[in-house]
């Protein structure tokens, strides 16, 4: 038996629909291992400093994002997990490299270099939730009522962010769930979702 709990951690360009497949995912999780589960995001403390503020540079903002990360794992994710609960986390390492080397083009091996310097957990799983940039923006604005400033740099961020997110998920990984939610609703997607899990863990196994 599994002491520790599962940390799943959801993927996509903005729109793509992470805190609504994360909240669903809370309950069913939940119900099928057993345990509590705690349902977190990214940026943890830094939010409004990175994603309010349009004069950061872009080696600022990736060191940020990563102190954020380090501050988020060792208060949230590591304790949570250690004490036997599921971790559902919107956006990790994947989404640095998409939208800092992807996004902003900073060299890959810097940032790959930095990230694995901070030791952070693997997941057990990725969900990656695959949305064509067009309809990622559409849900964007019509959500938003105040854009940060990710949202603000529009489409041509959003199309560099999803090849990057599409070259990151490209090879087949046993940890791996890719979800294709072009002309999709939020059900079906979260069906996909629940199957894939299923077939890839093995939860009598783990608890």
């Amino acid at each position: 038996m599994n002491t520790k709990g599962l940390f799943i951690v959801l993927e996509g360009v903005d729109g793509s629909g992470k805190s609504t497949q994360a909240a669903k995912l809370v309950e069913w999780l939940t119900r099928r291992t057993s345990r509590e589960t705690e349902r977190t995001a990214e940026p943890y403390i830094l939010r409004e400093l990175i994603l309010g503020r349009k004069d950061l540079c872009k080696t600022s903002e990736l060191l940020l994002f990563l102190a954020d990360r380090a501050q988020h794992v060792d208060k949230i994710i590591n304790p949570t997990l250690e004490a036997g609960h599921n971790v559902i986390c919107e956006r990790f390492n994947d989404s640095t490299l998409a939208y800092q080397v992807g996004g902003h083009a900073i060299n890959f091996s810097k940032v790959a270099d930095l990230i694995k310097v901070c030791d952070f957990p693997e997941p057990d799983i990725k969900i990656f939730l695959d949305l064509s940039p067009e309809v990622a923006l559409e849900r964007v604005r019509a959500r938003n009522n105040q854009n940060d400033r990710f949202e603000d740099e529009g489409l041509s961020l959003i199309k560099k962010v999803a090849a990057a997110y599409r070259e990151i998920f490209s090879k087949s990984l046993p940890n791996l769930i890719k979800v294709e939610c072009d002309n999709k609703n939020e059900e079906q997607v979260f069906n996909l979702i629940t199957s894939n899990l299923n077939s890839v863990l093995k939860f009598e196994e783990l608890f």
